[in-house]
């Protein structure tokens, strides 16, 4: 017989990791249907992604979208922080205050500087996307180092 033909049998998944690939999925799977539904949503077929990120949502979209965002979150969160363990925990934390320094570092200087008009009004889709590429390159960088 060959290795090929002698292949060790998968292990089975922890009840942890079953927890942690659950959140995941599950939040994936939510961000698909929000994603999926706001092109659906859309009244005219946007030319680019940042006409689709900027046109005018429905009513409906926008209450359906924050509410499966919201309560999505709340249990994905919840899924997650039941599965992971100290290292990935203090990876976490870390990442998330990195996230939280992003945010409330730009935002007052981004506005009084608005209002002095000096620049263009605080956007908070932008101050948002920023503290989640820092928050995710610090939880990265502190889980696999």
């Amino acid at each position: 017989m060959t290795d090929a033909e002698t292949s060790k049998p998968r292990r089975r998944m922890s009840p942890r990791q079953k927890r942690y690939w659950t959140s995941l999925g599950l939040a994936g799977v939510i961000g698909g249907i929000v994603g999926g539904w706001m092109v659906a949503d859309q009244a005219n077929a946007p030319r680019s992604a940042a006409e689709l990120f900027s046109g005018a949502l429905t009513p409906g979209f926008a209450i359906g979208a924050s509410a499966a965002w919201a309560i999505g979150l709340a249990i994905c969160m919840i899924i997650y922080h039941r599965a992971i363990d100290d290292h990935e925990e203090h990876a976490w934390l870390w990442a998330s205050t990195a996230g939280w320094y992003a945010f409330i570092f730009p935002a007052p200087v981004w506005w009084v500087l608005h209002r002095a008009d000096m620049a263009p009004p605080a956007d908070a889709m932008i101050l948002f996307v920023f503290s989640l590429v820092v928050n995710c390159i610090v939880y990265l960088w502190l889980k696999f180092r």
